[in-house]
This record gives structure tokens, C-alpha cells and sequence, in this order.
């Protein structure tokens, strides 16, 4: 069974669920990447064969920094990938025929869709929001854009299933939709070999700090060296930061064995994670997002969860952190969500490219 599998390159998030669902596949599958994300990443992540073809068919979205959207440059970038795409449509279907494609699965490429009703094949969305729900509010302050966004809309119709990563928008306009539950990695608690690896003072707390690829801008991060009582790790270099800020090598300890350690999870709100902090029952510190509409679903989701702790821009940059770091030492860790979203969303595609 082949599966050409279409990742959008706008952040690791999506790339991050995907090697855990392909994972999950029985050991007969066989998975090409599609995308502009690096190679290696998927080298350490993906623990079985796979190959890789670099591609791109999507932008995301133009952004400063993880909050930030330039909304006129991100339309104005997808109209130009959707015009070049048009005239891909042949030589990917053809491309995708000789793979000898059985299925294709996208998160969140609308193009790979074309390609799947082109070649006559069934098709996959795995997704928790679509650059439809993103774009759409932009297209209200650029109506100039409309005619494009119809056509994504279009794109997504015309896949045979949705895989709807729960917490999840509605995406009506896919016809049959199955709902998953959180999705990500699960990682082992190894707090006991963190303490001694950096020499840890017992009764510290850790803190994992993540803003994604495109990092964050206007916070005096060395500043935390105010909370003495914590120990702050991150996996992306932090600029200026003080003796409490840790700079973890993926080699001494991956991203999802931190986040099963740590006491709290300090990030932007993301699908990826509000997953893996609930599948292993640590709290989240975050700041709103603009221009994202997956925003709003994701926070109320973690508000329902409790264990998500919102913190105004202001509060955040100014690092006003004090009174939520004590209410999450006062309530500690959250029981973890049991979920194998990634084993059932690997049935549900093998399922369907079996034809049953």
C-alpha cells in the first residue's frame, strides 16, 4: 500500500502529527513525504522507512513572528502558489501514478485534492482547521480575494474523508468527517534524569518554553531569572537568556519526553501543543493569537480542560508571570488524556485505500 502524504511546510506542527500517524501504519504501508519541511526532521521523527520528495504547494501564512500575520502577503503569496499549481496538476498527477499511489492524505494542502480526483484515487484530510478557516477572515478585509477562497473551499469538497483532530473546527464543507481524538506524540516522564543530567537543585520546577519556527519578538526573556524557583527549558535558542534558561539538545532529550516532565508548558496556542499537553497532563501558559481561527477553539478547549492559564499580551511581555506560576505549582499536573488519535487516524486511511 503506497501513500503519498502532502505536509504543508508552515511550521513543524503539522509535520509533528503526521510522524505520529505514520507511526502508527502497519508495517506494509509505504509513505512518501511531499513537502518543503526538512528531510532530517522527519529523519528523527519517522521510526520507520519512508521516502521523501521535496515539494511546494502551499504558503500558510507570511508572518514576523508566531503572533503576527501579514495578512495582504499571505494572500497575495497563495494566489501566486495557486496559479503555479494549476499548471502542476498534470505532471503531479503523473508523478503520483507512477509512485503508484493507492491513497493520498494532506494536512492541510488543498492542491494534493485536485491530484487525488485527477489520478482517481481516494483522498484524506488530517486536519484540526484548513487555510479556508484561516484565509477566510482575511478575504473579509481584502474581498478581492474571493474568487480564491471558493476555490479552496472546492479543493477541500472534494476529498473523500476528514480526519478531524479534536479540538477541531467544523469544516462543513467537507462531506464525511470522522471525528479523532487529540493527536500527537506521547513521551516518557524522565524528570529524575533531567535533575541530574544539568544539575538541578531538588524542588525546582521545569517549565518548557516553545514558540515555534517563527519564535517571538518584544519579551526581555532575561528577565525570568526573577522566578528563582524554576528551571526553564527550551528546545530553540533564547536570545539573552539568564543562568534558569536551558538550551536542551534534541539528542539529550526529545520535545515530547520534556513536555511528559515538565510542570508547565510556556508556548503559543497551537493544535500540536494543545495535544500533547493533554496527552500528558501539563498545564499550558499562553498569550492570544490574532488572525488565527483555530484560536478560539483551541482556548476554550483548554479552558474546559483547566488546565490552560491565558495571559493578556501585556501581562506576557511584560513578564508579569508571578501569580499564574504559583496557581499552577498550587494545582500541579492534570491527569492525562488517554487517546490514540494517531493509531486510529493510520486504520481509518488504510481502511479507506483498502476500499472497505
Amino acid at each position: 500500500m503506497r501513500v503519498i502524504y502532502y505536509v504543508t511546510s508552515h511550521g513543524y506542527g503539522h509535520a509533528v502529527r503526521t510522524a505520529a500517524i505514520a507511526n502508527a501504519f502497519s508495517k506494509n504501508v509505504r509513505i512518501t513525504f511531499r513537502t518543503a519541511l526538512p528531510e532530517a526532521f522527519f529523519r528523527e521523527e519517522v521510526h520507520r522507512g519512508f521516502s521523501y520528495a521535496p515539494a511546494t504547494f502551499d504558503c500558510g501564512c507570511v508572518q514576523s513572528d508566531s503572533l503576527n500575520v501579514d495578512i495582504k502577503k499571505t494572500l497575495s503569496a497563495y494566489r501566486a502558489v495557486a496559479v503555479k499549481n494549476s499548471t502542476l496538476l498534470e505532471s503531479e498527477a503523473r508523478w503520483c501514478r507512477e509512485q503508484k499511489a493507492g491513497v493520498i492524505v494532506s494536512d492541510i494542502v488543498p492542491f494534493a485534492f485536485d491530484v487525488a480526483q485527477k489520478c482517481g484515487i481516494p483522498s484524506v484530510a488530517v486536519a484540526n482547521f484548513t487555510w479556508y478557516d484561516i484565509y477566510e477572515d482575511y478575504v473579509r478585509e481584502c474581498t478581492e480575494y474571493t474568487n480564491d477562497l471558493e476555490h479552496i473551499r472546492q479543493q477541500y469538497a472534494g476529498a473523500s474523508l476528514l480526519l478531524a483532530l479534536k479540538p477541531a473546527l467544523a469544516m462543513g464543507y467537507f462531506e464525511k468527517r470522522v471525528a479523532v481524538p487529540p493527536t500527537g506524540r506521547k513521551g516518557r516522564n524522565c524528570r529524575a534524569e533531567i535533575f541530574k543530567k544539568y544539575g538541578f537543585k531538588p524542588g525546582k520546577r521545569l517549565a518548557l518554553v516553545y514558540f515555534g519556527l517563527f519564535g517571538i519578538t518584544g519579551v526581555d526573556f532575561r528577565r525570568l531569572e526573577i522566578f528563582a524557583e524554576w528551571e526553564f527549558l527550551s528546545v530553540c535558542p533564547i536570545d539573552g537568556a539568564p543562568s534558569n534558561c536551558h538550551l536542551i539538545p534534541k539528542t539529550d532529550f526529545p520535545y515530547q519526553d520534556l513536555a511528559a516532565s515538565a510542570d508547565l508548558m510556556v508556548c503559543k496556542l497551537g493544535y500540536g501543543a494543545v495535544a500533547e499537553a493533554m496527552i500528558h497532563g501539563t498545564p499550558l501558559l499562553y498569550l492570544p493569537r490574532r488572525h488565527f481561527a483555530e484560536f478560539p477553539v483551541l482556548d476554550a478547549a483548554v479552558r474546559s480542560w483547566e488546565g490552560g492559564y491565558p495571559l493578556s499580551h501585556e501581562a506576557f511581555t511584560a513578564l508579569d508571570w508571578g501569580p499564574t506560576l504559583a496557581a499552577v505549582i498550587e494545582r500541579g499536573r492534570l491527569k492525562p488524556c488517554t487517546s490514540d488519535g494517531a493509531g486510529l487516524c493510520a486504520a481509518a486511511i488504510e481502511k479507506l485505500s483498502a476500499g472497505k
